[in-house]
């Protein structure tokens, strides 16, 4: 049988050596059997690229958002190939998209667009996530939480994120003690102090977001599992801005 497995970790690699199982691997690196080329945002459409597999490409597009959504894609093509799927049927599968909840959930909501992603955080995720939102249109707006479980790295890792954001959003709302990293990352980076915004928990931040959110907002809400943005995503579903 087939083992698949992403590309773009060395250690697969070395993995990939020792089996006597055949590999397909997928992913952003060059020479994985399955992998992207051309990655493009296609605002609130989702991504576009190009497939590549087996020595044959086909232009995809896919309903997710950011790049993320695309190595999700890339890891159910090599799944496709290895059934012995068709470029043409595997395009078609992707473009149905996945949804789950809280996890890349784009929601309209009256005048502004959230990205609910709320299901947990890591600052790689959460990097990845604003990365996303850089290639969404409108003003973006950012809505961190706590990243859990970090443990010796969890400065160092709230800080780095909020570097990030001091380069994406318009607008930095810091939910939580435990997050406050973030927002002092995003100082640090240059970003306005008006502009990044700490508050103790998810009531007041959705006053602040009431307060500040305009027309053509586009709002990403992350942190971990346990600090429960969700709710505050979810008010802001129940009572859109206008």
């Amino acid at each position: 049988g087939a083992a698949i497995r992403a590309a773009d970790d060395p250690r697969v690699r070395r993995l990939a050596a020792r089996t006597a199982a055949q590999t397909l691997l997928y992913g952003f690196a060059r020479d994985a059997d399955v992998a992207a080329a051309r990655v493009e945002s296609a605002g609130f459409a989702g991504m576009r690229f190009t497939l590549r597999t087996g020595g044959a490409s086909r232009p995809v597009a896919i309903p997710g958002l950011g790049r993320m959504a695309v190595h999700n894609a890339l890891a159910a093509a090599a799944v496709g190939v290895a059934a012995g799927l068709s470029l043409e049927e595997i395009d078609a599968g992707l473009a149905l998209g996945w949804t789950a909840p809280h996890r890349t959930e784009l929601v309209a909501a009256g005048a502004i667009s959230i990205v609910d992603d709320t299901y947990n955080a890591s600052p790689g995720s959460v990097t990845a996530a604003l990365e996303m939102l850089a290639g969404l249109p409108g003003r973006r707006v950012a809505v961190l939480g706590e990243m859990l479980e970090l443990g010796e790295s969890a400065e160092a890792g709230h800080r780095a994120v909020g570097e990030v954001a001091a380069r994406i959003a318009a607008l930095l709302v810091v939910v939580g003690a435990g997050a406050a990293g973030i927002a002092e990352g995003a100082r640090s980076a240059g970003m306005e102090p008006r502009d990044v915004v700490v508050v103790p928990d998810p009531d007041v931040a959705l006053e602040t977001l009431r307060a500040r959110l305009g027309p053509g907002d586009v709002v990403l809400v992350k942190a971990s599992r346990g600090v429960a943005l969700e709710v505050l995503a979810d008010a802001l579903r129940r009572e859109p801005v206008r």
